[in-house]
């Protein structure tokens, strides 16, 4: 099955498909680093640090948007894999690319899943 990879900005498309979808999950988590590292604990969205598939963000979002099998979280940006093989790429906004490189360096402590092995 081809998969098909694209960009899309926070006005196109439809708001009930998975880019708006998450493109709204997203943007719900806050509008600064802390707002969103406060929303990813009020929701028990634990990570790990420098894990682009296993951070805090790419939890919470394989959990609550519909249709995505996994994320994959960088510094700027994020691609998303759906059921049926499509991906999405989706610039991150300004609060939750500073959440992501604070995370990184080991700010928010209490967003760590313990390490298991």
């Amino acid at each position: 099955m081809d998969t098909a990879s694209r960009c899309i900005d926070i006005g196109e498309g439809d708001p009930l498909a998975p880019e708006g979808r998450t493109v709204a999950a997203i943007y719900a988590l806050g509008d600064t680093a802390e707002e969103v590292g406060q929303a990813l604990l009020s929701g028990g969205w634990l990570g790990r640090r420098r894990a682009v598939a296993s951070c805090p963000v790419a939890r919470y979002l394989t959990v609550v948007v519909p249709g995505v099998v996994d994320a994959i979280v960088g510094s700027s940006g994020l691609t998303v894999h759906l059921i049926g093989g499509d991906d999405i790429e989706i610039a991150l906004p300004s609060a939750v690319a500073g959440f992501v490189l604070a995370f990184d360096v080991g700010v928010f402590p209490e967003l760590m899943a313990e390490q298991r092995g």
